[in-house]
């Protein structure tokens, strides 16, 4: 699905069920969206593991097509993981039927194989409510 370079280790971590991050291997900074080098230090960046909790930043829910990537109605959002507060990350919400998303709601992390209109379906991590 991915052929970028820098973003597959991202993908693979998928793959396995674990979230990732880009981060500096000199000064311990999370870098998103990853790249080569630390913008802040210049130093050479790595993959470190992340927790399955976040908090809910922003949504919309798709009723019509846009751009044709799913089946509508979906609900793409942008989420910062607990032990990452720098990093947003794009992700799909799944919550349960009569739930509704509210600013900072906290979240977990589940993988599911998403299915696009155009390409290959894929694994990736998406967030539904803490269910305890």
């Amino acid at each position: 699905m991915i052929d970028n370079e820098l973003i597959r280790p991202f993908w693979d971590a998928a793959k396995r069920q674990e979230l990732v991050t880009c981060c500096c291997k000199h000064c311990n900074r999370d870098i998103w969206y990853p790249e080569a080098e630390c913008p802040e230090c210049g130093g050479a960046t790595d993959w470190r593991p992340l927790a399955s909790r976040a908090r809910l930043l922003s949504w919309t829910t798709v009723q019509r097509q846009i751009n044709g990537a799913f089946e509508v109605p979906y609900t793409p959002a942008i989420v910062v993981p607990e032990d990452a507060p720098e990093v947003q990350l794009v992700t799909q919400l799944f919550l349960s039927e009569g739930v509704e998303p509210i600013c900072d709601m906290p979240l977990q992390v589940e993988f599911r194989e998403l299915t696009p209109l155009q390409g290959d379906a894929f694994i990736a991590p998406v967030y539904s409510e803490i269910k305890e």
